[in-house]
């Protein structure tokens, strides 16, 4: 296959590098290619909100990589999903829209000299994508591609869990998109008028019916082409054919937190010991590609409850009824969203922040028939807000087509092992205040429920999974050994910059789908910025008389 140079090469369609296809394509005068290792993200089932959620763990959706045992749970192995498709992971997730709170942005700033990255200086960005669907608001903007709405599909119980969050001693959050997530509230979701709004649909349908935007679908990244420090080109798997593409200007790598360092090792770029391990030249000794991975552990407790949830509309009648509410009305059960409200918590008083993230789901599994229960139910994901354990992404070898080694340690730090067990005697108490308390029948999971600490720690190790939210591969700092400077270039390499959720130097307490499509939208503006200053004539020489 033949694929023309371009200005940008893109590697990745997912959350953000949809974003940045979209914003440089915008210019006519340039050429943009977009690369995509799966395939593209068209039809009905696509569209309908809870179809994407139907494609995880679907390989020709979903990358469903598989992990190391994890010494932290027992040894576990699991599989991390993560889309395959065009949107990439807002392709299949749950559609929750949260930005994070104004301290996690401050303390990329503050902290850890992520200049520019300070709350009111991503804020713009956010406002930019949204494009709200409620009252005007000052904090929501209305002009972008991205719909976010309030849920179409919204139980009581949502509300009634922020009752007990209250009576428990949480604050109601009037309105966390303001950078403020210290409480309970119910969250908003990335859906247009009752279909999925992933970024395929809000940035790549319209944009590519622009002649200068190429998107390449089936297209598995090899590696950054460097030449004398600078990078020229991909080279990319295109119907098993080995390409190469040529670009002129800069190469994006947005392969999100599990594959862009992978792609960065493949090119040369990363520990010298492990690229001479898999027999790779040497251009770049970057020992932190592929460190620093952190990712929500997510814990789950049940309760049945006394009245109808979600779980009573997956009857073979009331699915078909549902089923025809949402072709011919766009609403129902297939507009549900997992998650309808979320509580912070703190687990030890003197916490400046909290450590504890809740997401209430109004849906109950049953374990045994591996999917809905027949009894009406609730269940609370509990995970830590900003993880302190690491782990990294190796290579497996050479070959793109070897998916990379994932050795995570997603309970790997005392202290979030501690706020896990805190938070999950915490979710109880806030199930046994009276508003809830009045409604609860009985915790139906973990089976058999348990008390202790060390019952409860048994518990977390093997029952836990992730939140499917890992970031910080490719970390972004102000200090040298960071993989990416604050401007997103990959350190020591010309034309070359990361632009993912891999670059988040630390997790915001929040599901990251909102936030990475930020990190894409700040940093296609910052290649704009920096290519009008090297394109700017230079200033006539002075004449002196």
């Amino acid at each position: 296959m033949n694929i023309e140079p371009a200005d940008y090469v893109i590697i990745g369609a997912g959350a953000s590098g949809a974003v940045v296809a979209n914003r440089l394509s915008a210019d006519p005068a340039v050429r943009v290619v977009l690369l995509e290792a799966g395939p593209r993200a068209d039809g009905f089932w696509n569209r309908m909100p809870s179809g994407g959620l139907t494609r995880m763990n679907k390989p020709d959706a979903d990358w469903m990589y598989k992990t190391e045992p994890d010494p932290s749970l027992g040894g576990r192995e699991m599989v991390w999903n993560a889309g395959r498709m065009l949107g990439g992971g807002s392709a299949i997730n749950g559609m929750v829209y949260i930005r994070g709170d104004r301290r996690d942005y401050d303390q990329w700033a503050g902290e850890l000299g992520c200049t520019g990255w300070s709350w009111n200086e991503v804020l713009p960005y956010f406002l930019k994508s949204e494009n709200w669907q409620g009252a005007p608001s000052q904090t929501h903007g209305s002009h972008g591609p991205l719909a976010v709405a309030e849920a179409r599909m919204q139980h009581p119980l949502a509300e009634t869990f922020i009752d007990a969050c209250e009576q428990f001693g949480l604050r109601r959050v009037p309105d966390y998109c303001a950078g403020d997530v210290d409480g309970a509230f119910r969250n908003l979701t990335t859906q247009d008028n009752g279909t999925r709004a992933s970024t395929a649909r809000a940035f790549l349908d319209e944009a590519e019916k622009r002649p200068n935007l190429q998107v390449v679908t089936g297209a598995l990244a090899d590696r950054v082409v460097i030449e004398n420090g600078c990078a020229t080109g991909v080279v990319a798997l295109v119907g098993g054919e080995r390409v190469k593409i040529a670009a002129r200007r800069e190469v994006v790598v947005s392969g999100g937190t599990l594959h862009s360092p992978a792609i960065l090792m493949r090119s040369g770029i990363g520990p010298a010991q492990e690229l001479a391990k898999h027999g790779i030249d040497l251009v770049r000794d970057l020992p932190e590609v592929g460190q620093n991975l952190h990712e929500h552990i997510s814990f789950s407790q049940s309760f049945e409850v006394d009245v109808p949830t979600w779980n009573n509309l997956f009857g073979k009648v009331s699915l078909a009824r549902e089923m025809l509410k949402y072709v011919f009305a766009r609403r129902g059960l297939m507009t549900m969203i997992p998650v309808e409200a979320m509580a912070y918590l703190r687990t030890r008083p003197e916490l400046d922040f909290p450590d504890v993230k809740l997401s209430l789901g109004l849906m109950m599994f049953d374990p045994v028939k591996s999917g809905p229960s027949d009894k009406p139910g609730m269940v609370v994901f509990q995970n830590v807000a900003k993880p302190k354990s690491r782990g990294e992404v190796r290579l497996r070898s050479a070959d793109p087509e070897d998916k990379p080694v994932i050795a995570p340690q997603l309970v790997g730090h005392p202290d979030d092992l501690a706020a896990m067990i805190a938070g999950a005697r915490m979710v109880r108490e806030i199930f046994a205040q009276p508003a809830l308390a009045k409604h609860v029948v009985r915790q139906v999971m973990p089976d058999p429920i348990p008390q202790t600490d060390e019952e409860l720690t048994e518990s977390i190790k093997t029952r836990s999974g992730i939140g499917f939210h890992p970031v910080a591969t490719c970390r972004m700092g102000g200090d040298e050994a960071s993989v990416v400077d604050p401007r997103l270039r990959v350190r020591g390499i010309e034309g070359l910059r990361v632009i993912d959720a891999s670059i988040m130097p630390i997790m915001p307490a929040a599901n990251t789908n909102a936030p990475s499509i930020m990190v894409g939208e700040k940093g296609a503006a910052m290649i704009l910025e920096d290519a009008r200053v090297l394109l700017k004539p230079a200033p006539a020489s002075p004449v002196h008389r």
